[in-house]
């Protein structure tokens, strides 16, 4: 069992005040995930609560140290030998309990199999921090793509719209062929504007995800992908390793193997306990029932506790009975979503073809209009260039929603960061 590292030397504010290196390049946001990430440190908590608890658990039945003062004075009793009427008393105990029938140990693997559950879940966090900044990323260079094909379209209705005018006077168009061409530039000097908007937009979530909301990247360079080469394994195969290795599987497996502990905790809680004591005094005043010192070994035997106990399995069974139903819709929705993710990458990948083949023919498309407008027999280049602009779009999005769906399944088969690859949720050693 791989544990997340949850320590880090660079501070809160170092890390929201560090500047996003220029060109930012996809490795290098992925490699700048840190867990001061308020998303992760949520987590980490909880981690670090399930490590205490199992430090406590483990230290419910370590040795007990005491010293004991007693200060007093006394009238003694006239038939006493002694009359000194300071009767100051220092004692030393030591008591340790010996055995206590299972009942620790039940609660030791209760909170080790606590410590594996939150682990996973931590895994599962980061896996999803990993994914958000890859989408964060691609959004800003879609936001890009799409801000440079309204740029480009907006030129160009400007353009017509003041070619348009000029014939106007000269009598070849009426205010009506004006006026609709104004209305043309204006729509699309609207999604232009809404475009530039989105670039910050994009730009700004991106920072948030990296955990530095006040560094926005000015420059992201489109990553190079190779996703389409990658071939899809057999949907049996694929289920089959979710199912063994899916950090929210293998973190409900944790938390109803707890509850099974819990289960035995509760059977125990009334069962015998064993502990042993030595006390040693120093007086102030003896008699001759002072002792120096005396050690003993205690056996505590309940003999009636109600129904206390039977409630307490019962309780902890219905948990079980619930984690148990909880886990058996998880494998099956886990299933599902490795389905649609595995059928969504078949399509995605027929959708490549289409769009790459679009993209192809506005490229020719532009060299034929090109070639035209340099004969100048049409002026139709500009729309050209912007269809061109919208196919090579359409194909960096789809190559993006392929390298989001092959991460959504590297995830749930819990082997997207390199880090975790195989993540084996059988251990059930505790995790320290």
């Amino acid at each position: 069992m791989l544990i997340p590292l949850i320590s880090t030397n660079a501070t809160e504010a170092t890390l929201k005040a560090a500047s996003l290196p220029e060109p930012l390049t996809l490795d290098v946001a992925l490699s700048l995930i840190e867990q001061q990430h308020p998303d992760l440190r949520y987590i980490e908590a909880g981690l670090k609560n399930a490590q205490s608890n199992l430090q406590q658990t483990l230290s419910n039945n370590d040795l007990n140290i005491s010293v004991k003062a007693d200060v007093r004075w006394i009238e003694p009793s006239v038939l006493s030998t002694n009359q000194k009427q300071e009767d100051h008393r220092l004692g030393l105990y030591v008591n340790k309990t010996l055995y206590d029938f299972g009942r620790s140990s039940a609660q030791v693997d209760v909170a080790s199999q606590q410590i594996i559950n939150k682990s996973l879940q931590y895994i599962n966090a980061q896996q999803r921090q990993y994914i958000n900044v890859m989408k964060r990323y691609f959004d800003v260079v879609l936001a890009d793509l799409q801000f440079y094909r309204y740029n480009e379209e907006m030129a160009v209705a400007y353009i017509q719209f003041d070619r348009i005018q000029i014939r106007k006077k000269l009598g070849q168009y009426t205010e009506t062929d004006v006026a609709e061409k104004d209305l043309e530039y204006k729509r699309i000097r609207r999604l232009r504007s809404h475009s530039q908007n989105q670039q910050r937009v994009t730009r700004s979530l991106l920072a948030q995800a990296l955990n530095r909301p006040n560094s926005l990247p000015s420059t992201v360079e489109k990553p190079e992908l190779d996703v389409i080469s990658r071939k899809l394994p057999d949907i049996e195969e694929l289920q089959k390793k979710v199912k063994e290795n899916n950090p929210v599987l293998g973190a409900l497996r944790a938390k109803l193997a707890a509850a099974k502990n819990n289960i035995r905790f509760a059977y125990a809680s009334d069962n015998p306990t064993l502990t042993g004591g030595f006390e040693a005094f120093s007086y102030e005043r003896e008699t001759s029932a002072s002792n120096k010192w005396q050690a003993t070994i205690t056996l505590d035997v309940p003999l009636w506790s109600g129904d206390r106990v039977d409630a307490a399995v019962a309780k902890a069974k219905a948990k079980v009975y619930k984690i148990k139903a909880e886990l058996a819709q998880q494998e099956l929705a886990a299933q599902q979503q490795v389905l649609e993710l595995w059928l969504g990458i078949e399509t995605l990948k027929i959708k490549y073809d289409e769009v790459v083949a679009g993209m192809d023919f506005t490229e020719l498309s532009l060299d034929k209009s090109r070639a035209l407008y340099e004969l100048e027999v049409t002026s139709d280049l500009g729309y050209s260039m912007v269809r061109f602009s919208e196919a090579e779009r359409k194909v960096v999005q789809t190559d993006f929603d392929i390298a989001l769906a092959w991460a959504q399944l590297d995830a749930l088969s819990g082997k997207l960061l390199n880090k975790l690859v195989e993540i084996s949720i059988k251990n059930k050693e505790p995790l320290l």
